[in-house]
């Protein structure tokens, strides 16, 4: 799937976007390749892809909605998409039964991604349980996250085991969704508020530097 993905992604480069039989298959065989493909993780290179888009409105649809819920991290809706909306049509995929366990670990470490990606780069000290919280998963495995989440180079940083906790200095860059570009865009925006904020403090308190 690994080899598949890499190269669906390429021809998605240049391929054209009017629909056909061939391109809705692409798009099925992408999204479980996304999926299931081992150490791919920036689903953002597809999900928005209008190639992929075009499963809305077809049987295959809910491949794009699991994908769309995996690049977002956001545990609660995938485990409802997993266990109820789509589990029927889960169990008629071998391909997502097989590799179901290897699907909750992708899912768990790109939700580890979010957390990080949410926080500024100032506040990025995330507390053990607060981990287990946002993760939904058993305080005792949050330490076995983070080294697999180190090991595939998702994010880097150093944990401090006697106040379990996690510093994380870099994370990995990845193809934003629309709502996610403007979640940053609003980040920036508060950004400059305090840097101007600290500007005007700075001027009426040492108007000689800023002379």
């Amino acid at each position: 799937p690994e080899a598949f993905y890499e190269q669906g992604v390429s021809y998605l480069n240049y391929a054209p976007e009017e629909a056909s039989s061939y391109q809705h298959q692409l798009a099925v065989d992408l999204c479980l390749a996304a999926l299931i493909g081992e150490g791919v993780y920036n689903l953002g290179q597809v999900v928005t892809n209008p190639v992929l888009l075009s499963l809305r409105g077809t049987q295959d649809e809910w491949l794009l909605s699991l994908l769309e819920s995996c690049s977002k991290g956001n545990v609660a809706e995938f485990r409802q998409l997993v266990q109820t909306t789509y589990a029927s049509q889960i169990a008629a995929q071998p391909a997502l039964v097989n590799r179901g366990q290897a699907l909750q670990e992708k899912m768990t470490l790109l939700a580890l991604v979010q957390m990080v990606f949410e926080r500024p780069a100032s506040e990025r000290t995330l507390k053990f349980s607060d981990i287990a919280q946002r993760l939904d998963v058993p305080a005792e495995q949050v330490e076995w996250i983070l080294m697999r989440a180190f090991s595939v180079k998702l994010v880097e940083g150093s944990m401090d085991q006697v106040d379990e906790s996690v510093h994380v200095t870099w994370v990995m860059p990845r193809i934003l969704s629309p709502d996610q570009m403007k979640e940053l865009g609003g980040r920036f925006g508060a950004w400059a508020l305090k840097v101007n904020s600290t500007k005007d403090y700075m001027r009426e308190e040492c108007p000689a530097l800023t002379a």
